[in-house]
């Protein structure tokens, strides 16, 4: 069964009020709603309380998910929203580092940075993009998402998405470059 007909057939079976199909569901995208909600938050406890309330706000309004539409994109819709909703309410944290045992977008050595100096210089320049830009890229960059997907996320236009991740891209791009020759021998 193709990854699309499984996700299609947990989430039938989740309406339905399968709880074992919705295990399935959290099971396979609890990690990239975390990761993304940790790097919008920079804080461990936030983020895994919006990652527990967007999982509990899917439960509770499965029945209106519409079928022919992304689930992926519909919880990140749905953490997007818990995320707004919670720096509404809340002051924000100060900014802090990743932590070391956040989970790797992609589990291949070949993937990840070799070099510690440039991810602590690459994971600075991200936390610095301003958030309307740094939530866009970190979707299209880290969970691969399409700029549609973003642009229902984030409910902007797909342009605004295109020309939000280009800006981040840009400035990262700009910043990197100043970093990285101050660092090089």
């Amino acid at each position: 069964m193709a990854h699309d007909e499984a996700e299609m057939n947990w989430v039938r079976r989740a309406q339905a009020g399968d709880a074992d199909a919705f295990a399935s569901l959290v099971e396979r995208y609890w990690t990239q709603i975390y990761r993304w909600l940790y790097a919008l938050n920079r804080e461990l406890h936030t983020a895994e309380d919006l990652t527990q309330e967007t999982f509990l706000k899917a439960w509770a309004n499965l029945r209106q998910f519409t079928a022919g539409t992304r689930f992926r994109a519909w919880l990140f819709q749905i953490a997007r929203n818990s995320h707004i909703d919670r720096r509404r309410s809340h002051r924000p944290d100060r900014r802090r580092p990743l932590p070391e045992h956040l989970p790797a977008a992609d589990a291949e050595p070949g993937a990840a940075l070799q070099d510690r100096e440039t991810q602590v210089l690459v994971r600075k320049a991200i936390d610095e993009l301003p958030p309307a830009f740094r939530a866009p890229f970190l979707l299209r960059t880290q969970e691969e998402l399409s700029y549609g997907e973003i642009a229902q996320i984030l409910a902007l236009t797909e342009e605004t998405v295109r020309w939000r991740v280009f800006k981040a891209r840009q400035q990262l791009l700009s910043e990197l470059g100043a970093r990285l020759d101050r660092v090089s021998p």
